[in-house]
């Protein structure tokens, strides 16, 4: 269900959101970033726009994934060594939180997962199984990475330039995708399923 309209407290810009759980959005008009607090917003950091990479989603697109409907309401982009990736918050047919990974035009949907007592980063090595919740995962790839910056509504609150290290792997015995993402606010586990073209249609 929509909420009631909110002014940038910045550029003044009505800003009308879509996704209850939202503690975060970006202006669209100034790219200023505003955390939501209940039913007012107030600005953090400087004003940050996306480079556009010519992508095939954007804030706002809507579509259906394997036949469910979604709409686009937020993105965040992190950058590391080799270039960056972008995750597109997803607010599917009931309501439900799902998130998209795009790098170089490879798609994953996955749902994030807080970890009571999650791994040490320090502590994991690439080539290794490690037991996450009830999955072992064997580690293909680890590396550090910065919060570029976001756009639309985040259901958390991120400041572009913080910290965000992960580490990738494969959930053994099954066709899914696994990583840890140590953000400012805790640990996310990541479990996804691939996906291509075929399985996208856009109004």
């Amino acid at each position: 269900m929509p909420l009631p309209p909110l002014n940038c407290p910045s550029c003044g810009a009505m800003l009308e959101l879509k996704y209850r759980h939202s503690k975060m959005v970006v202006c669209k008009y100034c790219g200023q970033t505003s955390y939501l607090n209940v039913d007012s917003l107030f600005t953090v950091g400087s004003p940050i726009v996306l480079v556009d990479y010519g992508s095939v989603l954007s804030v706002g697109k809507r579509g259906k994934i394997k036949n469910k409907p979604f709409e686009v309401v937020g993105r965040l982009r992190f950058d590391y060594e080799d270039g960056f990736w972008d995750e597109w918050l997803l607010i599917m047919d009931n309501e439900a939180e799902i998130w998209l990974q795009e790098d170089e035009g490879e798609f994953v949907l996955f749902r994030k997962k807080n970890l009571s007592d999650p791994p040490q980063y320090t502590s994991l090595v690439v080539g290794s199984i490690t037991a996450i919740e009830t999955d072992d995962v064997f580690l293909t790839e680890k590396n550090k990475a910065v919060i570029n910056g976001g756009e639309g509504e985040l259901p958390f609150q991120v400041v572009a330039g913080e910290k965000a290290d992960y580490v990738d792997g494969i959930v053994v015995g099954k066709k899914l995708i696994a990583s840890l993402e140590y953000m400012p606010d805790g640990v996310v586990y990541n479990v996804a399923e691939p996906l291509t073209m075929k399985d996208f249609l856009f109004n």
